[in-house]
């Protein structure tokens, strides 16, 4: 779940994540003395493409549940990048930074996975060479495309009655993903406001994510009055929202 960091947690966690970058590298150059600098300049290129491309992805507006006013949004994942708020979008340095670090070492310690089970494959099958290739390339995509099926998204963080009220319209969520572009992996909580359509109860707004997640589409549910469970909702696109 990604949040807005104090900077006082922020810098110890960039300085650990900073020694476990350094304590990787170390490890590479001992394991793949000609090939450790290219795996680390790779390496060097993914994190802050990662970084950016969370940003792009995972979008939190400033919402109004559990708040007396409006809450603060933010962009960026696992760690916040930049904050929302009513103004616009502020840039949190710090944030970018220990994020980059956190993909480093990601992409790191990844790629030492890969790298000791395409050793294996390489000692126990024929056609070593090909298996290899395949596997690496597997490795790569795979946990990626398949990450929220594991990993949960940024979303609002509420508490009492919209919280109750958000889980129930989770649990809901089948019976309109059908209506997505593509299939529904995972969704994220954006917002519990009143309905829309002046009937009692409340509704839930949730961001649906495919396969390397990839926002699909804003998802709401209109909940019941007692907003145990819907009974109207759809998929919107990623451009509209769920409140006109």
């Amino acid at each position: 779940m990604t949040f807005l960091q104090e900077e006082w947690v922020l810098i110890p966690l960039g300085l650990v994540l900073t020694i476990v970058a350094v304590l990787l590298t170390i490890w590479w150059r001992q394991q793949a003395e000609f090939q450790w600098g290219l795996v680390l300049v790779l390496c060097l290129i993914v994190a802050p493409l990662l970084t950016w491309w969370s940003g792009e992805v995972f979008r939190v507006e400033p919402y109004r549940a559990g708040c007396d006013a409006l809450c603060v949004g933010h962009r960026g994942a696992p760690l916040a990048t930049h904050r929302i708020d009513g103004s616009g979008e502020q840039l949190l340095s710090l944030g970018l930074v220990v994020n980059t670090l956190a993909y480093l070492v990601l992409a790191l310690g990844w790629s030492a996975v890969v790298q000791a089970v395409l050793i294996r494959t390489g000692q126990v099958r024929r056609h070593a060479l090909l298996a290899q290739m395949l596997l690496g390339i597997a490795l790569a995509v795979a946990p990626l495309a398949l990450a929220p099926l594991f990993l949960p998204p940024p979303e609002a963080t509420v508490r009492g009655d919209p919280l109750r009220i958000a889980i129930n319209a989770q649990r809901e969520v089948y019976m309109y993903d059908q209506e997505a572009q593509a299939p529904v992996l995972r969704v994220g909580l954006q917002d519990v406001r009143p309905r829309e359509d002046g009937q009692e109860g409340m509704r839930g707004c949730l961001r649906a994510y495919t396969f390397f997640y990839l926002p699909t589409g804003h998802m709401y549910l209109d909940m019941t009055p007692e907003g145990v469970h819907s009974n109207a909702g759809g998929v919107l696109p990623n451009d509209n929202t769920c409140w006109p």
